[in-house]
């Protein structure tokens, strides 16, 4: 690793962060230069969502910081399982919006936002984390030791309109 890699400070996000979370999430949404209509509502509705995620505890955000700016994060979302007679494991994990600004990509800040993911989990009692990897990402899952196990069965409302 470089030398930068040991400047990179990695930590949950806070409230705090969420303007700067927007901003990313636009510069992920927007990276492969498609042009897009933007979401008239957006800023309010990703601050709504996070924020509100962020003190509930529904949703999750590991970040990377470099220069006290964020270069990367990592989402996941809770979902609650019901309690079955026999002990378990509490919640499911849903990976989501994970992204490493270019300039730092291939410095394996993603992979230690992962290992950020699994610690947690484990002490978290989380029994599974999920991700619907782009076929380019698929490798950096594997290497993070997700695997393919039973395909879940998924409805789309488009397809059932």
């Amino acid at each position: 690793m470089s030398r930068e890699s040991d400047e990179i400070l990695y930590r949950m996000a806070t409230a705090r962060d969420v303007p700067a979370l927007a901003r990313l999430r636009e510069t992920f949404a927007l990276e492969d230069g498609a042009p897009r209509e933007r979401r008239a509502d957006f800023p309010e509705a990703f601050d709504q969502v996070v924020r509100d995620g962020l003190e509930t505890g529904r949703w999750t955000v590991w970040i990377a910081e470099w220069r006290g700016e964020i270069v990367a994060h990592v989402y996941v979302g809770l979902i609650e399982k019901i309690p079955r007679p026999e002990p378990g494991e509490r919640w499911i994990g849903y990976l989501t919006n994970v992204y490493t600004r270019i300039d730092h990509r291939n410095r394996g800040i993603g992979s230690c936002l992962l290992d950020q993911v699994k610690t947690w989990a484990r002490e978290t009692h989380v029994e599974l984390v999920f991700v619907w990897p782009s076929d380019e990402s698929v490798a950096f899952y594997e290497q993070a030791g997700f695997a393919s196990g039973r395909d879940p069965l998924v409805w789309e409302r488009s397809v059932d309109a």
